[in-house]
């Protein structure tokens, strides 16, 4: 599929890892190359995003080089392995660094960038070309597990409001020591679609960062960002730097205005993880509470995606309360979090009061 471009951090407690089980389905005895192509009608290789069930995975990397180039992230080899839906074994060469501008420096365990490349020599059980982003626990312990686990339901979430939205995957991957290979550790995380291919779905072209204002964008794709944002507590994103947020434009309607995209949501109070701390320039004490960053709007133009929020609120439930992988306590926060912005605006109305108590017509930088 063709794309398109246009100008516009702590103490390291990988290394106390656990040892492996022998039982397990994701083995730390990997192949020098690949093992397997899958056995789907699709020939050109596994797809990370044709579905929603759960990938088991090993990544076998050597973990003293990749911390050791934390700071100044540099490409290093790894294996990817991946157990297929038939059972098959996927067995690549990729290539990953750390990421993450707060988490590169404060985690324990940095996110990961995987880099695939194809090779006309070698097989390639998988499909994906370019990187994909890997969003790993900050440390290793159930607290921040359960962090990645929510913000993982934050994208299925905006899912839900609108096309225009990062796919992701669930991953339950095991972490191999390339220099202490009995050893690893396991763990879940999800794999985010390439910011390319997004935009190629859509028939977009990427914005470069920079000169972008909200008042700039489709008046109701960027009330729904602002909204959804606001629903789940997140402050922490700013349009003029990208941060936070991507901007298309659609190579086919050439007098169509740029669509926002929401991502990363860490720092959003429905995710509560305890690093996220609410910008300096805003009145709000904790990311738990609500703050609204978006622009002015009339009535006329907030009415229908509030039309929109109030006719999700049973899915939105619906998303938390059917995933059975977050402890009770968690996921009584995420429900009891989404309940309370229902509650609090019972009618249209007082949300319309609520956001324009905050909104600017241009939004103050961040």
């Amino acid at each position: 599929m063709k794309t398109y471009k246009i100008p516009f951090a702590v103490a390291i407690v990988l290394m106390t890892i656990t040892r492996s089980v022998a039982q397990d389905s994701l083995t730390g005895d990997i192949p020098d190359g690949p093992v397997a192509r899958p056995n789907s009608a699709d020939a050109s290789g596994f797809d990370f995003f044709s579905s929603d069930a759960l990938v088991e995975m090993s990544l076998t990397f050597n973990f003293k080089e990749y911390l050791k180039t934390r700071y100044k992230p540099e490409y290093l080899d790894a294996v990817l392995t991946i157990v297929n839906s038939d059972s098959s074994i996927l067995t690549q060469r990729i290539r990953i660094k750390a990421r993450g501008e707060m988490r590169r420096t404060y985690c324990s365990f940095p996110p990961i960038m995987m880099k695939f490349k194809q090779k006309g020599d070698e097989p390639a059980p998988i499909s994906q070309s370019g990187t994909l982003k890997l969003v790993t626990p900050c440390n290793q312990n159930d607290k921040y597990e359960d962090y990645i686990l929510k913000e993982y339901l934050a994208y299925k979430m905006f899912n839900l409001v609108t096309p225009y939205s990062f796919k992701t995957r669930l991953v339950k991957i095991k972490y191999i020591d390339s220099g202490r290979p009995r050893y690893s550790l396991a763990m879940y995380g999800f794999i985010i679609e390439n910011e390319k291919d997004l935009a190629a779905r859509h028939e977009c072209a990427l914005v470069e960062k920079r000169a972008v204002t909200q008042p700039m964008m489709n008046t109701t794709d960027m009330a729904r960002v602002a909204v959804y944002n606001y629903m789940i507590g997140n402050t922490d994103w700013w349009l003029p730097s990208q941060h936070n947020v991507k901007v298309m434009t659609s190579v086919k309607v050439l007098a169509g205005r740029p669509i926002p995209v929401a991502y990363d949501f860490d720092y959003a109070g429905l995710v509560n993880t305890d690093y996220a701390v609410p910008p300096t320039n805003i009145p709000v004490k904790t990311v738990a509470e609500r703050y609204y960053m978006g622009m002015c709007y009339s009535e006329a133009e907030l009415a229908p995606v509030i039309e929109e929020f109030e006719a999700l609120k049973g899915e939105f439930l619906k998303t938390i309360s059917d995933f059975n992988l977050l402890t009770k306590s968690h996921q009584k926060h995420m429900l009891t979090y989404i309940e309370s912005f229902y509650k609090k605006h019972k009618f249209q109305s007082s949300l319309i009061a609520n956001l324009n108590r905050t909104c600017q017509a241009q939004p103050a930088a961040f």
